[in-house]
């Protein structure tokens, strides 16, 4: 039974939908994910990389490097 009656508690005004920070058009934060096809054995896990974000779309990842 598809009936509007389910609704009645409902009433039929226009409500205003306020939306918050996270939709603005030039949110302050945002969130991405890196891929790698292979990890070479050279890193070293046990110590932390570096993620830095230049200009424009360009992205520097530098990892530890186990000395051999």
């Amino acid at each position: 039974m598809n009936s509007a009656a389910g609704f009645s508690h409902l009433d039929r005004r226009e409500r205003v939908l306020k939306l918050g920070e996270s939709f603005e058009k030039q949110p302050r934060c945002a969130f991405h994910t890196v891929r790698y096809d292979f990890k070479p054995a050279s890193i070293d896990t046990s110590s932390e990389g570096y993620l830095e974000v230049g200009e424009g779309e360009q992205v520097t990842i530098t990892l530890p490097n186990i000395e051999s």
